[in-house]
C-alpha cells in the first residue's frame, strides 16, 4: 500500500458502517458496507490479484475514502442503500430504469371509498391493486366504472358531522353516486363498491354481463353508436382482466430473472398479486459492462430496487445470495411481515421463474437493437455535422410545418428530436394570427418568429437545427424572422420530391443517397413535423364543425355547455325544457335558464 493508502486506512475505525469512496474531483464513485470498515477498505489496497477487473479500475481512481459508523450491521444496509440513491456512484450497480408504476387505490377503510390511480403504495389500510405496467386501459376502466357504479373520485371529507354538501356536476353527469349529499345510503354505496373489487380481483364476468346487457339493449333499439361504445368498453375491461395471469397460491410474490447479453446485464420483475400475475417491469443495470449476472448483483439489485418499491411476502430468486439472512432481515422491517427470499427448484414457482427468465432475455435482445440503433443516430448525426459543415453534431433538431386549406384553419407545427428521439412532451402548435390566404412562406415566417423569440425571452436552449417542411421559398422566409430577431440557427428545408436538401443560399442544394442514415433522419423529422401539424389543422376544422348554437349565449362556457348535452343530450331537447329543469342543472341559475331559453326560441 502507497502512503495514501495507509494514512486512509490508518484513520478509517475497526466498526460497522458505509464507506464512500471518491475520486481526485471529490465525487463519490462507490459506497459499501462492512461489519468492519477498517478491515474491508484495508482489503481494496492489499494484492490486487484476485480483484475482479472492475474493482482494479475503482481502486486506480480512489482518491479518498470516507465513512460512516453505524450502530449494527442492518443500520449500515439500510444506510448503503440510501447513499447508493443518492450519489448513483459509477462503480456501484445503478438501475437505469427507475420507474413507478402506478396502482389502483380504493379507500375501503373510509365510509364511503374513493378511486383512483396512485404511484405511491402507503400502509394505510386502503386496499391497491397492481402495479400496471400499461396504465391506459386501467385509465379507461377507471371512466367505465365511474359511469356504470358511481364511485367517487373527488377528496371530500363526506359525512363526517353528518351534514351533506349540494352534488358536484359529476353526480349531475351520472358518474358519481353523490354520497356527499346523502343520495345513496352507505350499505347500497358499500354493495357497489364490491363490486369493483371483484373485478381488480380478478372477477370482470359481473361488470361484462351489466355491459353486454346495455350493448344488447342498444342494439336491438337500433342505436348502433351506443352499442359500438359499449363494445369498446367490454374490450378495455378485458384488457385489464387479461394483465393477470393466474398462479398457484394467494401470496404476493415477485419473482425475479435477470441475464447477461452482449456485455450488459438486463432484469425482468413479474408482480404476483393475490395468485395473479398483474405486471412486470425491465431494468438493465449500469456499471456491469462485461460480467455475468451473479449472487451478488443479484443481491445489488434487491436492495437498491426494494428501497423504494412495495415489498412482497416473498421473493423467487434463481440464484442464492450473499447475506440473504441480512437482507431477508431488512425487507421485514421495511414490509413489516416476515420476507423470504427463495430459489425454487420444481413446480409452479421454477416454471415463473423461467417465464421471468425468457421475458429477460427478450428484453435484453430488445435493448441491443435500441443500441443498435443509437450507433445509426449518431453515425446520422455525425454525416450531419460533415455535410452541412456544422461545428458539433446537431444532438437538438426541430421540423416544422404549416397545414391548411387555401388558408383556412391554419396551424403551424414544431417537433422536436434530440439525440435522434422525438420528445413528445416538447412539440408545439400555433395557430396563424397574421396571414390572410394561401401564403406558406409568411405562416412560416411567422410561426419561426413567434417560436425562438419566446425561446429567447424565457433564456430557453435553442436547437442545433432548423428543418423546415418545404424549399427554398420557406427556408428563406424562416432565416428573414430569426435575422429579424437577431438569432443565428443553421435553417435547412427538405424538399418532397427528390427529399433534397435545401440551403439558405436558394442557389446550393444537397442529395444524399438513399442508404444514408442522415438523409433518413431528416425524412423521418419532417414526415413527424407534417403529421402533427395535420392533425392539429383536422382538430381545429373538427372543432368549427361541431360550433354548437350554445356556444353563442352569454354566460355558457364549455363546462355549462357539457353539463347540458349531458343531462339533455341535444340542443333541441334543451329547447323545449322549461326554466325549473333547466336550473336544476349545477351552474345554472334560474335567470341564466331564462336567457338560455330565449336566446334557443328567438
Amino acid at each position: 500500500m502507497n502512503s495514501l493508502f495507509s494514512e486512509i486506512s490508518d484513520r478509517i475505525p475497526d466498526e460497522p458502517g458505509v464507506y464512500l469512496m471518491k475520486d481526485s474531483s471529490g465525487d463519490v464513485i462507490y459506497v459499501g458496507k462492512a461489519l468492519s470498515l477498517k478491515k474491508r477498505v484495508r482489503q481494496y489496497f492489499q494484492s490486487q490479484k484476485n480483484h475482479h477487473p472492475r474493482t482494479r479500475v475503482l481502486v486506480k481512481n480512489i482518491a479518498d475514502v470516507d465513512y460512516i459508523v453505524t450502530g449494527t450491521e442492518i443500520d449500515a444496509l439500510i444506510l448503503e442503500a440510501n447513499l447508493i440513491k443518492k450519489h448513483r456512484p459509477r462503480y456501484n450497480v445503478r438501475l437505469k430504469d427507475d420507474k413507478r408504476y402506478p396502482y389502483v387505490k380504493i379507500t375501503t377503510n373510509s365510509r364511503y371509498p374513493r378511486i383512483f390511480l396512485t404511484r405511491k403504495r402507503l400502509d394505510d389500510g386502503a386496499l391497491y391493486f397492481g402495479p400496471y405496467t400499461n396504465v391506459t386501459p386501467v385509465r379507461k376502466t377507471l371512466d367505465i366504472l365511474a359511469r356504470i357504479f358511481g364511485i367517487r373520485r373527488c377528496k371530500k371529507k363526506i359525512g363526517a358531522d353528518n351534514r351533506y354538501t349540494r352534488p358536484c356536476l359529476n353526480f349531475h353527469i351520472k358518474q358519481c353516486l353523490a354520497p356527499c349529499s346523502g343520495e345513496i345510503v352507505e350499505e347500497e354505496y358499500q354493495e357497489m363498491v364490491g363490486e369493483v373489487v371483484k373485478l381488480f380481483q380478478g372477477d370482470s364476468s359481473s361488470l361484462i354481463h351489466r355491459l353486454e346487457e346495455r350493448m344488447n339493449q342498444f342494439s336491438s333499439e337500433m342505436k348502433y353508436e351506443s352499442a359500438a361504445m359499449i363494445r369498446d368498453q367490454i374490450i378495455t375491461v378485458e384488457e385489464i382482466s387479461n394483465q393477470q395471469i393466474t398462479t398457484s397460491g394467494w401470496d404476493d410474490r415477485d419473482v425475479i430473472a435477470g441475464i447477461s447479453e452482449a456485455g450488459n446485464i438486463y432484469v425482468q420483475l413479474f408482480y404476483v398479486r393475490e395468485g395473479n400475475i398483474v405486471g412486470k417491469a425491465d431494468f438493465s443495470l449500469a456499471g456491469l459492462e462485461n460480467e455475468e449476472f451473479s449472487g451478488e448483483v443479484l443481491a445489488e439489485f434487491i436492495k437498491q430496487y426494494y428501497q423504494d418499491s412495495p415489498v412482497p411476502s416473498e421473493i423467487l430468486v434463481p440464484l442464492h445470495i450473499p447475506e440473504k439472512e441480512l437482507i431477508q432481515k431488512w425487507l421485514s422491517g421495511k414490509g413489516r411481515k416476515d420476507v423470504r427470499i427463495h430459489v425454487p427448484v420444481k413446480g409452479d414457482k421454477k416454471k415463473l421463474l423461467e417465464m421471468a427468465e425468457k421475458n429477460a432475455l427478450m428484453f435484453g435482445r430488445q435493448a441491443r437493437q435500441g443500441a443498435d440503433s443509437g450507433q445509426y443516430i449518431r453515425q446520422a448525426l455525425e454525416e450531419l455535422k460533415s455535410v452541412l459543415s456544422l461545428p458539433s453534431p446537431p444532438y437538438h433538431i426541430e421540423g416544422i410545418d404549416i397545414s391548411n386549406i387555401s388558408g383556412t384553419d391554419a396551424v403551424g407545427s414544431v417537433v422536436v428530436f434530440e439525440d435522434g428521439n422525438p420528445l413528445n412532451g416538447k412539440y408545439r402548435q400555433y395557430n396563424i394570427r397574421s396571414v390572410q390566404g394561401p401564403d406558406d412562406f409568411s405562416m412560416i415566417a411567422e410561426v419561426v418568429k413567434r417560436r425562438y423569440s419566446g425561446i429567447v425571452e424565457k433564456s430557453g436552449n435553442l436547437p442545433d437545427l432548423v428543418l423546415i417542411d418545404g424549399g427554398a421559398g420557406q427556408v428563406q422566409a424562416a432565416c428573414r424572422s430569426l435575422n429579424e430577431i437577431g438569432v443565428d440557427i443553421q435553417v435547412i428545408g427538405l424538399a418532397k420530391k427528390f427529399e433534397t436538401i435545401v440551403l439558405p443560399d436558394s442557389s446550393k442544394t444537397v442529395n444524399l443517397p438513399s442508404t444514408s442514415s442522415a438523409r433518413t433522419l431528416l425524412m423521418r423529422i419532417r414526415d413527424e413535423a407534417h403529421r402533427f401539424a395535420l392533425s392539429a389543422h383536422r382538430r381545429k376544422r373538427a372543432a368549427k364543425l361541431t360550433h354548437s348554437r350554445l356556444d353563442s349565449i352569454p354566460g355558457i362556457g364549455k363546462n355549462r355547455k357539457r353539463a347540458l348535452l349531458q343531462e339533455f343530450r341535444s340542443v333541441d331537447r334543451i329547447e323545449r325544457s322549461s326554466v325549473e329543469e333547466l336550473a336544476r342543472i349545477p351552474g345554472i341559475s334560474r335567470k341564466l335558464a331564462e336567457q338560455i331559453l330565449a336566446y334557443l326560441k328567438n
